[in-house]
C-alpha cells in the first residue's frame, strides 16, 4: 500500500485529519472551531472572542531582499505581513483585532538588524489596527519563522462565518486580484478591517472569508462550508494590473481581499467604493450541493478547478 504523505493529503486533508482527533472534546455548541478564518469563543457580556493564528516561513512566504516592482522585501515588510495576515482573519469574521502574541524562530547568525526590523514592522501594523502585542517566544530555527496568534472581539452572535452563504445570494470581492508577488503587494497589503466593519453594519453579510490562497481555491472553501454552488462570472473578476489575466487573478495567492455573499436586496444597495476600496459583484450562489462554476465570455458554464497556492 502506498504511504500517505502530507503532499498526497493536501492542506485541507491535513486539517481534516487533525480535526477528527479533536472532535468530542466537550466544547459548548456556541463555539465555532476548526474550519473558519478564526475560532469563535464565548466572552463576557455582549462581546465574544475571535482566536486565530498564522505562520510565515522564510523561503515559502517571503524572501528577504527579493526584488519586485515595488522594491525589495525588507524585515519591516515581513513584520507587517506577519501581523497583517492575522488581522485579516479577524476582519473576515466581522470582528476587531485586540491582542497578539508573536513567536520568532531564527538562525543564530541572523543579524540583529533583521530581527529589529521585523519588530518594527510588527509594531507599525499593531499601531495601525489597535493591536496590543503582549508576549510570545523566541527559538533557534534553520530559517526565519514567525508565528502570530491573535485575539479579536465580535458581538455575541455577530461573527460572520464561511458557512452562511444562501442560494440566491450575490457574490462580491473587495479590491483587485492577482499579481501579489510580482507587485510586492503580498508583503504590504492592508487588511480590510474598515471595509468589513462597514459591510456588517450595512448588511447583513451571510458569509465571508479572506482570500489567502487565490480565488479559485478559496471559493471552494466557501462553497464546501455552506454546501452551495457558487457561479462566478469571468468577465466580472477585478484583475490587478500586475496579474494581467483572469487566470492569474483566479490562481494567485496572498491577495488578502474579502470574498463575501449578501442577499440580492443588500447587493443592490452596495456602492462601488467603501473606505476607498473597490467592491465588485462577481457571481451568484445558484444551488446545491457544494461546487464552483465559471461562466466564460461566451456564456459557457464550466466547473472551476480548485487551483491556487498549495503548501503541499
Amino acid at each position: 500500500m502506498r504511504m500517505k504523505t502530507v503532499a498526497s493529503l493536501g492542506e485541507a486533508g491535513v486539517i481534516a485529519q487533525a480535526a477528527r482527533r479533536f472532535r468530542g472534546s466537550g466544547l459548548p455548541p456556541s463555539v465555532v472551531g476548526i474550519g473558519d478564518d478564526a475560532a469563535v469563543l464565548p466572552g463576557s457580556g455582549r462581546a465574544w472572542m475571535l482566536f486565530a493564528s498564522d505562520m510565515l516561513v522564510e523561503g515559502v512566504h517571503f524572501r528577504l531582499g527579493r526584488a519586485s516592482a515595488q522594491g525589495v522585501v525588507t524585515p519591516q515588510a515581513v513584520g507587517w505581513k506577519a501581523l497583517a495576515c492575522n488581522v485579516s482573519d479577524i476582519a473576515a469574521m466581522g470582528g476587531l483585532p485586540r491582542y497578539a502574541v508573536v513567536s520568532l524562530g531564527a538562525p543564530p547568525a541572523t543579524p540583529a538588524s533583521v530581527t529589529d526590523g521585523i519588530a518594527q514592522g510588527l509594531a507599525r501594523c499593531a499601531r495601525r489596527f489597535g493591536v496590543a502585542v503582549v508576549g510570545g517566544d523566541t527559538v533557534r530555527a534553520p530559517q526565519i519563522v514567525i508565528d502570530v496568534a491573535i485575539l479579536g472581539a465580535v458581538g455575541q452572535g455577530k461573527a460572520v462565518l464561511r458557512r452562511g452563504a444562501r442560494v440566491g445570494d450575490r457574490i462580491w470581492v473587495t479590491g483587485r486580484l492577482g499579481g501579489s508577488l510580482r507587485s510586492g503587494r503580498h508583503a504590504r497589503f492592508v487588511p480590510r478591517v474598515e471595509v468589513a466593519q462597514w459591510l456588517v453594519r450595512h448588511g447583513p453579510v451571510h458569509a465571508m472569508m479572506d482570500l489567502s490562497d487565490g480565488l479559485a481555491s478559496d471559493a471552494w472553501q466557501l462553497a464546501r462550508a455552506g454546501g452551495v454552488t457558487l457561479r462566478l462570472q469571468a468577465g466580472a473578476i477585478p484583475v490587478a494590473p500586475a496579474a494581467r489575466t483572469v487566470r492569474h487573478a483566479l490562481m494567485d495567492g496572498e491577495d488578502f481581499e474579502l470574498l463575501f455573499t449578501v442577499a440580492p436586496a443588500v447587493s443592490r444597495r452596495l456602492p462601488s467604493l467603501v473606505e476607498g476600496v473597490r467592491l465588485t459583484e462577481i457571481g451568484r450562489v445558484v444551488g446545491r450541493p457544494a461546487g464552483v462554476e465559471m461562466i466564460d465570455e461566451r456564456g459557457r458554464v464550466e466547473p472551476l478547478v480548485p487551483a491556487g497556492f498549495r503548501h503541499f
